[in-house]
């Protein structure tokens, strides 16, 4: 019995001293790449936006992570008029209406979605920016037409008599020159009713 003991530890010895371990500890933030994930657009037949402010097409999309691969500029406005914050293509309305600098987060999360007494809320930018980019009765006219190509617009709501309405563009401000104009006209005529006053 006293060999079998000294064997059994003599076993147990060579076990745990004698062989170190595999792990020998655990060590955090080594470098491994985190899982991430995204949401994204499905609407367009070529272009993709995600939640990061990203566009690609499908080649620089990864379906796994539903993100794109980061390729290009964050945010990009490709084809959007800032003045009228309306794009021709409805993913870089998305993109660029994610930009910090163009739509407040705090503002978005106080936007009801419909009528005040029955609305809730957007969770977060890009879900104002999806639904605002795909959905503004402002850019149609004889309700199955568009008035221009600029018609995904992302432009903040105004609360008037209970419903949220979006203030309209009219069509001659997409283009860049005649909008500065127009600005210029609007504060002459702005300053001089109030000289009035």
């Amino acid at each position: 019995m006293s060999t079998q003991r000294i064997s059994l530890s003599l076993l147990f010895f060579q076990f745990f001293f004698l062989f170190p371990s595999i792990i020998s500890a655990i060590r955090n933030n080594i470098g491994l790449a985190v899982n991430r994930s995204c949401r994204s657009t499905v609407q367009g037949r070529y272009l993709l936006a995600d939640d990061s402010g990203y566009v690609c097409d499908a080649s620089s999309f990864d379906p796994m992570s539903r993100c794109c691969l980061g390729k290009g500029e964050k945010f990009p406005c490709h084809g959007c008029n800032l003045v009228s914050q309306c794009c021709n293509s409805y993913e870089y309305c998305v993109s660029c209406c994610q930009d910090p600098s163009r739509t407040k987060r705090e503002q978005i999360l106080k936007i009801k979605i419909a009528k005040p007494s029955t609305a809730g809320t957007y969770a977060g930018v890009f879900d104002f920016c999806v639904g605002r980019c795909r959905h503004n009765s402002e850019s149609v006219v004889h309700e199955n037409a568009y008035r221009s190509d600029y018609h995904h617009c992302f432009s903040l709501p105004s609360y008037s008599s209970g419903a949220f309405h979006i203030l309209a563009v009219p069509d001659f401000l997409h283009f860049p020159f005649v909008a500065i104009i127009s600005i210029f006209v609007l504060i002459f005529h702005f300053q001089e009713s109030m000289a009035r006053n």
